[in-house]
């Protein structure tokens, strides 16, 4: 069974309210775990084992507009590193590691531009890179409708977001058989496990619980410049990309690798979107490794 479920929050200059929870060890070396796109700090509770038994403290915070933490109109992804460091320094710590996955890749890139001195480590999963026409190429039909819209008309992007809720919310079975359509197998093989589910839904329905902005305002973020060149992040970047994801390409991925300066990809023949659900344990290893483990990827 999964751990219960606190909700911690804070305040943020000009009255935001940042919202996170926590998971491993409350005393361990921190990790923050960047959610996916949408999200929420709910998708915690599948890295609590593998935080607990390498005695990290997992810290996953809701970005602006999902969960429960304010939305931020016309914030940049660049804006995300000022909250991590006002959340870092209300809970005292000054090092710590990374992991974004999907959405949240993008914006552990960000903090690992502008604060590499405080990393411990670096890793994207799954992760969005800049959309282009080339970089879509084997993404969903619906992923590539969602960016458009969000990009071009966003209230009806936002409009979207919320009836996908109130579909979460009332027929989960309904919006379980929705994302399953045209998911490789070992993604199925993800979404036949309950509990998974359960877990996955649940993110999913928190992270528009207070309508559409955030996810479609974030949507839009990812669709158009980014503020930074990806070529600029210097930093140690583990990556891992499933080859048959169809939310982020593999196209995404090589873009990534190829344009990171110090990446260390690894591709994943077999595997899809969700291929991190039972691999959390690996991801955490290279960024954080046990005293006197190699730190270099399996």
């Amino acid at each position: 069974m999964y751990p219960p479920l606190p909700r911690s929050e804070i305040e943020l200059p000009g009255g935001r309210i940042l919202s996170y929870a926590e998971f491993g060890r409350p005393l361990g070396t921190p990790v923050f775990l960047f959610h996916g796109t949408p999200g929420s700090r709910l998708i915690g509770r599948l890295g609590h084992n593998a935080a607990a038994d390498r005695d990290l403290r997992l810290i996953v915070p809701d970005r602006p507009g999902m969960g429960r933490s304010t939305f931020q109109g016309g914030r940049t992804i660049l804006d995300w590193v000022e909250d991590i460091s006002v959340l870092t320094a209300s809970l005292g710590i000054e090092k710590f590691a990374i992991a974004g996955i999907h959405g949240g890749g993008p914006h552990a890139l960000a903090c690992a531009l502008k604060m590499p001195e405080r990393l411990l480590g670096v890793a994207v999963v799954s992760s969005l890179a800049p959309v282009r026409s080339a970089t879509t190429r084997g993404m969903s039909r619906l992923n590539k409708l969602q960016f458009r819209a969000a990009r071009s008309v966003s209230p009806l992007a936002r409009l979207e977001w919320a009836g996908i809720n109130i579909v979460g919310q009332r027929y989960p079975e309904q919006l379980i058989r929705k994302s399953m359509a045209g998911m490789p197998p070992a993604d199925e093989a993800v979404f036949e496990r309950d509990e998974v589910r359960d877990t996955l839904v649940a993110d999913f329905n928190e992270a528009t619980t207070k309508g559409g902005h955030g996810v479609s305002h974030e949507l839009g973020l990812m669709a158009k410049p980014w503020g930074f060149r990806v070529e600029e992040v210097t930093t140690p970047v583990h990556l891992w990309q499933g080859e048959l994801d169809k939310s982020a390409p593999v196209a995404m991925g090589r873009y990534l690798a190829k344009a990171l300066p110090a990446a260390q990809a690894t591709f994943l023949p077999e595997a899809g979107h969700y291929w991190y659900v039972d691999h959390l344990d690996q991801v955490f290893g290279a960024i954080v490794p046990r005293p006197g483990a190699p730190t270099t990827l399996l």
